[in-house]
């Protein structure tokens, strides 16, 4: 995805920005922008449909979540093309804390102040965005696209108890790299936030920031001193499969685009080779 110029005419300041890609895959792209004196974040999401996202919704989502302080903020926002500027972190993320255990649990402090927060957004299902997962990875390649939607299919009864247990607002992606304690608590991707089941999204962060055993243990002992919702080890056990496999078909989904994206590219090289040859 090439860089959104059109973005850097609405920033505050002006010159000759320097732009570094930091981040790239087909749900978005980010990179950090500088001119000597100033940063920022750009980031541009794409495949909503794909993804299972409303168009503008993750925009939207950004600005509240920026008003309410626990998020950059928002200098620029275009929803039609989905392109935000933020402001670029300088403070000290939980991925730089050498000890484990305390990195558990200042993840788990993180987490419990993300689930305390009331954010007026449009709701969503999990199944219906796994699904919609399914049906993309379907089309691109239908035999991958069948047996994850039967392997959804295994773990209806979660999906309900995601539907109908009790809810609280989650991030869904609560990396240590995503997480700013000093000098304040600043949490960033916040694009498969949204309101769902506290014991998937302690799943989400235990699977997604790999936490051993007694990473575990300190972690859920932090979080349920002041939980609204406390969360049981043994029944974290099935979440924690569930989100493996909601992660597995998110890859796959994405590997798939980008051999679609891949073989469009080419096709659209060979046409223009083509043309060339027959104008020649």
């Amino acid at each position: 995805m090439a860089f959104p110029t059109s973005c850097l005419a609405h920033l505050p300041v002006h010159g000759v920005w320097k732009t570094h890609p930091i981040g790239h895959d087909l749900a978005n792209c980010t990179w950090r922008i500088e001119n000597g004196e100033h940063q920022y974040i750009v980031k541009q999401y794409s495949h909503d449909a794909a993804f299972g996202r409303q168009t503008g919704d993750t925009i939207q989502l950004d600005a509240l979540l920026a008003e309410q302080g626990i998020a950059p903020a928002v200098v620029y926002a275009d929803e039609m093309t989905g392109v935000t500027v933020q402001e670029f972190l300088t403070g000290d993320v939980v991925a730089s804390i050498f000890d484990p255990i305390q990195r558990a649990e200042q993840l788990a402090e993180a987490q419990l102040q993300v689930h305390q927060l009331g954010v007026d957004v449009r709701p969503w299902s999990l199944s219906e965005r796994v699904q919609a997962y399914c049906n993309a990875l379907e089309e691109l390649k239908p035999g991958r696209g069948r047996e994850a939607r039967s392997d959804c299919e295994s773990y209806a009864n979660l999906f309900s108890a995601w539907e109908h247990g009790p809810r609280v607002f989650c991030h869904h992606d609560l990396s240590a790299e995503h997480v700013f304690f000093r000098p304040e608590l600043k949490i960033i991707d916040w694009e498969y936030a949204g309101y769902g089941h506290p014991a998937f999204d302690v799943a989400s962060t235990i699977v997604i920031n790999d936490l051993y055993d007694d990473e575990i243990d300190t972690f859920i002992e932090t979080y349920n001193q002041s939980a609204k919702h406390m969360i049981d080890r043994e029944g974290l056990r099935d979440w924690i499969r569930l989100v493996a496999l909601i992660n597995r078909i998110w890859f796959q989904l994405q590997e798939a685009l980008e051999a679609a994206e891949a073989e469009k590219r080419e096709q659209k090289a060979t046409a223009a080779d083509s043309e060339q040859t027959t104008t020649a």
